[in-house]
């Protein structure tokens, strides 16, 4: 395979955004706040006003977290293009979000590439679909990466990067620099999986909260609690494994598995396998007014977006103080 070239992050001018929804919006705020040009193409008829509305509800907490030095966002930058073909011209990158749907994405990927050259890298928020299959439809698969994000993208650090059979190696380390040149905490999955990496790891937490549920352990607030104000905090400073490790003393990982091992196993053994059938989907439905106090989804979307400022101002301090070697 020839040696793929790859823009420099900090020469990237204009990226063409595929996708205006949740997912597309936040990455459009957050290229935008970098002073990069969008081009954006959405099948909704209200998409533009849509996205417009997203960012400017979303620059506070990005010129709060110093992110962009302008108080109100600049819409020059912003460009709706009404096909596809039209908003891809003359991008230096392209940013795949339409739905986690393997046939609908591969339609879009050949209409991408009817409109790009042959340098043109595209970078896709899939969830879940492995890059290899998106592939097949790509004219230069090798220039194809996935750059999976959090919601809301345009804040949380993390992003998953993962490379399909014919990703050039050299786009996977370009990926994971541009990541970094946004700001953001890039982790590389070494194999393609269904959930990638991080929503096995959360939907593992998910499971075994729907379990405590239906075994009647605890109430829904305090499963949440639990998470909340138990795991979250150190979660916030240190992963699993870390955690693991520091609960053994000098001796480490192998000194809290020679100690507590068996009990360990059996807590990490499920007693109750969910499954999302009916009866499960009623009570979780039942259960949604507690856990949300009653409140609408929007609050808690407005209040989490807020909060999270304060929290990642947090983790930032942290990390510069953590041991280092």
């Amino acid at each position: 395979m020839a040696a793929v070239n790859c823009i420099s992050p900090e020469k990237i001018q204009t990226i063409a955004v595929i996708g205006t929804g949740s997912v597309g919006a936040s990455w459009a705020s957050l290229f935008m706040a970098k002073g990069i040009q969008v081009h954006a193409y959405d099948t909704r008829t209200d998409a533009k006003q849509k996205t417009q509305e997203f960012i400017q509800a979303a620059w506070p907490a990005l010129h709060e977290l110093g992110v962009t030095p302008l108080k109100q966002p600049n819409f020059e930058l912003l460009s709706f293009f009404d096909a596809v073909h039209d908003a891809v011209q003359g991008a230096d990158l392209i940013q795949e979000n339409v739905y986690e749907d393997l046939a609908l994405k591969s339609e879009l990927l050949k209409a991408i590439e009817s409109g790009i050259t042959d340098d043109t890298l595209i970078i896709s928020s899939t969830g879940g679909i492995p890059p290899t299959a998106l592939q097949q439809a790509c004219r230069q698969p090798g220039r194809f990466v996935v750059v999976h994000p959090f919601n809301p993208s345009h804040l949380i650090p993390l992003v998953e990067v993962v490379g399909g059979e014919k990703t050039a190696p050299e786009v996977v380390e370009w990926a994971m620099n541009f990541a970094r040149y946004l700001g953001k905490e890039p982790v590389h999955v070494k194999l393609e999986r269904s959930g990638h990496l991080t929503n096995r790891l959360q939907f593992a937490l998910v499971k075994e909260a729907v379990a405590c549920l239906m075994e009647g352990v605890a109430s829904a607030n305090d499963i949440d609690r639990a998470v909340r104000f138990g795991l979250a905090p150190r979660w916030m400073l240190m992963g699993s494994l870390l955690t693991l490790h520091m609960a053994g003393g000098k001796a480490g990982m192998k000194g809290i598995l020679d100690h507590a091992g068996p009990a360990i196993e059996s807590w990490w053994t499920p007693s109750v396998v969910p499954t999302l059938n009916e009866t499960l989907i009623a009570l979780l439905d039942a259960i949604s007014p507690e856990i949300a106090n009653q409140q609408d989804v929007q609050s808690w979307i407005t209040w989490r977006d807020e909060q999270l400022v304060n929290v990642l101002k947090l983790q930032v301090q942290s990390q510069a103080s953590e041991p280092k070697q």
